[in-house]
């Protein structure tokens, strides 16, 4: 059968039963067919009088089963269509092939006309149908669900700390998603990845859940459900979803509470989970382990437990019981849900071990417990985990492998010790090979281009994580042989967003080693990479053609990694500040202080704390001329988060640090004198928080080795004096040093007269604080040195060293 007479052939059926004979043919003609596939969805006539078939006969005139048989072969087809991608997606996304789907599986479970057995036998066609499109449009549109790709989209990366993707991302608007003019397939895709989250169909879906035990209907449910939960409102509509209206389960998308009831989906994964493992009894007695409903179980408890406290605290107290009759008797056996998952991962197939694994590291990453108890289980369980995976690791094909290192990301992260037992069973050496034998792979043609970008991007990944807090692996990846570094300096430029991420985020955890930065990074020409690298997407962005708040998280990935690993590349000592400047990199980080993305413009204004850090005057001109001084202003007022306000205070005190007496005045003229100290007065008060209140202290003691107006302003604002006596009773030794720092460089003479004797208009001015007394008190009292030191220092002050002044540490990201 060609494509060219199937619509008359399937139109001038002359009866039900040979209209099914014709579509049984045709299925068999498409199955395995790419080309005959793309010939039918293309065919607009030939699709439409598919979906038609996909309706319930609202007449007699068909037999309930022919009806029946003539809906699960076009089901057949349809899901058959849709795994060849764009070319098929496209037209069944234009004719709205997922609400057909929907429609016709909800008229069907709300019929009386046909039997359980009969709807249990088309359910799994449809279900299966819906599931192929769904998930296909949303690798198509978010990429895979386990590395981006090859493609340059801007989904899941899988990067530590980056959790789901935000509600406009997946809206499709993104950079290196659509260009202009992707055409209104687009938004069908869009609409169809939420359609299954809207009330109505999840009561259709969520309700078979409840009314069939069948694995080819739940098996299709789990794989759709834990491929979709991509946003917050989807996570948040599954998780509140009940089976009854009187007890609509939890208000938000954790569990609030422990007393709060476990929502319903969790509850029954659980349950199914359960059922099909080992411990629960006699099971496996009567029939063979159904591992991929397992897995899918597992996969979507996974992607609904990422990142949700409540709900692991709640995982954690969950226990199986074999029948509602034992759960009443404490002599009945039982299981606890966590050591059902340890026993998961420890034996068994490897697609459920690696599914138990990414299951059991979110449960212990969202919440390890309160009680010493509970943490001391997740410890060893993490260290279960880590030797499984590294087990797994060895032995696996690519696509498992890039699963356990995203896994192995997520479990090491944050964890020094973790990762410090990672290397001690190399770990690291072992994925150096797998991104070193990636690259030869795809040279020879052995694996595609798709598949090497994801290895190499989950490679990268994890290298990252295993270096982040373990120096003795940041210098194996820095010293290995053969190299390392070249594979690196390639994936900063590679097409795959997820690649270039990844690449940054080890670029950044290698720039933590000193030693490795001044020589490797730089002679490698790493260090210039990044700078060229954050240029281009920052570039990319600007042309893309869509606004900055219209873009979502996940759209700064790259970014954001580029510009925390130039926080360490800048430091004082590094001579990628020549290469900085070279590349017009001042300016491009002075732009980005301004993006309302809060991580991007924190990492920037971070990176030029660390480039005026003693920095020359010539340096300090270039900044605050391109930053401008009312950008500045802005940064450090109430009107920024506090993150913001605390690196603006501290570029603000870098500046004055190195600076003259004359420079001092100059920054001060330039600032604005009242409303540079206005500013130091609304970040000192005691309501601040100590982070704030530190720089603008420091910042003030700054100021007061200017000139005895800028001294005379300081003390003639009376909040400032209040400040100053205040923090001297703070409980904060923090607080304590550059105040008495401060109150130092205002009562002692100028060491430039060589005059080293008290100002007696300063001590006249702080007589009222009694500072001679409460000195006397820190000295005796405090056992913080520099405090003492300090103390000592002013209760001395005509015998006093001189003072210079002090500026924030150049620190690292």
């Amino acid at each position: 059968m060609t494509n060219s007479n199937t619509l008359d052939i399937l139109t001038n059926s002359s009866n039900p039963s040979n209209l099914l004979t014709n579509l049984k043919d045709l299925k068999n003609t498409v199955i395995g067919n790419t080309w005959k596939k793309v010939e039918v969805a293309e065919d607009q006539g030939l699709l439409q009088l598919l979906l038609t078939l996909l309706k319930y006969p609202s007449s007699n005139d068909v037999d309930s089963t022919v009806a029946l048989e003539l809906m699960s072969e076009t089901a057949v087809i349809i899901g058959a269509l849709a795994n060849v991608g764009k070319l098929t997606l496209q037209p069944l996304l234009l004719s709205s092939t997922p609400s057909a789907l929907l429609c016709l599986i909800t008229s069907l479970n709300e019929t009386s006309d046909i039997t359980v057995k009969q709807l249990e036998k088309i359910l799994p066609h449809l279900l299966r149908a819906l599931r192929n499109i769904l998930i296909s449009t949303a690798d198509m549109v978010w990429g895979h669900m386990w590395g981006v790709g090859a493609e340059r989209k801007v989904i899941g990366t899988g990067l530590v700390g980056v959790e789901i993707m935000s509600e406009k991302e997946v809206s499709g608007k993104g950079k290196q998603v659509a260009g202009k003019g992707a055409g209104n397939w687009r938004s069908q895709a869009t609409a169809a990845l939420s359609s299954i989250f809207e009330a109505e169909n999840l009561v259709t879906l969520l309700s078979l859940l409840e009314t069939h035990s069948d694995p080819q209907i739940l098996l299709p449910l789990y794989q759709l459900f834990s491929r979709l939960v991509a946003l917050p409102s989807h996570r948040l509509a599954l998780v509140r979803w009940s089976p009854n209206i009187n007890e609509p389960g939890p208000s938000s998308a954790s569990v609030p509470s422990l007393l709060a009831p476990i929502p319903f989906i969790i509850d029954h994964l659980m349950n199914s989970i359960s059922a099909l493992t080992p411990s629960s009894g006699n099971y496996y007695t009567t029939r063979k382990p159904n591992t991929k409903l397992i897995e899918a179980s597992l996969d979507l408890l996974a992607a609904l437990i990422k990142g949700q406290p409540s709900l692991s605290i709640a995982i954690r107290a969950w226990t199986f019981y074999e029948d509602e009759e034992s759960m009443n008797d404490d002599e009945s056996p039982k299981s606890e849900f966590v050591g059902i998952l340890t026993g998961l991962v420890g034996s068994g197939p490897t697609n459920v071990r690696i599914a138990a694994a990414s299951c059991l590291t979110n449960i212990i990453k969202a919440d390890k417990g309160i009680r010493t108890s509970d943490r001391i289980r997740s410890t060893v369980i993490n260290y279960q985990l880590l030797e499984e995976i590294v087990k797994l690791l060895q032995s696996e094909g690519p696509e498992e492998r890039i699963k356990l290192c995203f896994i192995l990301a997520a479990l090491v992260s944050d964890d020094a010790a973790l990762q410090k037992a990672a290397a001690d069973k190399e770990c690291p050496a072992r994925l150096i090979s797998i991104l070193i034998s990636v690259n030869q792979d795809e040279e020879k043609g052995e694996i595609g281009n798709d598949l090497a970008s994801r290895i190499r991007e989950a490679a990268l990944l994890a290298l990252a994580s295993l270096a982040m807090q373990h120096d003795a692996t940041r210098t194996l990846i820095a010293d290995h042989s053969p190299p390392v570094l070249p594979h690196l300096f390639n994936a900063l430029s590679s097409p795959s967003y997820g690649v270039r991420a990844a690449a940054c985020q080890l670029a950044r955890a290698l720039s933590r080693t000193v030693s490795i930065l001044r020589t490797n990074l730089i002679d490698s020409g790493i260090g210039e990479e990044i700078v060229k690298l954050l240029k281009r997407e920052i570039a990319s962005t600007s042309s893309s053609g869509f606004d900055e708040e219209d873009i979502g998280d996940r759209i700064w990935t790259v970014e954001v990694a580029a510009t925390a690993t130039l926080c360490n590349l800048v430091a004082d000592f590094s001579p990628l500040k020549t290469v900085l400047l070279r590349e017009n990199g001042i300016e491009l980080l002075c732009d980005l202080t301004k993006s309302t993305y809060e991580p991007l413009a924190l990492n920037a204004m971070w990176a030029i704390k660390n480039l005026t850090y003693h920095s020359m005057e010539t340096t300090r001109i270039m900044i605050t001329s391109t930053m401008g001084w009312d950008r500045l202003k802005f940064l450090m007022s109430n009107a920024n988060t506090l993150s913001l306000r605390v690196q603006a205070f501290e570029i603000v005190q870098n500046l004055l640090a190195e600076s003259s007496i004359a420079e001092i005045s100059k920054t001060v003229e330039s600032f604005g004198e009242d409303e540079l100290l206005d500013l130091i007065i609304q970040a000192s008060k005691e309501d601040q928080e100590v982070d704030l209140r530190i720089p603008a202290i420091f910042v003030l003691s700054n100021l007061s080795l200017g000139n005895e107006k800028i001294r005379n302003s300081i003390v003639n604002k009376i909040e400032i004096l209040e400040i100053l006596s205040n923090s001297l009773n703070s409980t904060f030794d923090s607080i304590k040093i550059p105040s008495l720092r401060t109150l130092r460089h205002l009562i002692e003479s100028n060491p430039k007269n060589h005059k080293l004797r008290p100002r007696q208009q300063m001590i006249d001015i702080f007589q009222p604080y009694q500072l001679k007394y409460r000195l006397k008190e820190l000295v005796e009292n405090s056992t913080n040195l520099d405090v003492t030191a300090q103390s000592i220092g002013l209760l001395d002050i005509l015998e006093r060293e001189k003072s210079s002044g002090t500026s924030t540490s150049s620190g690292g990201r």
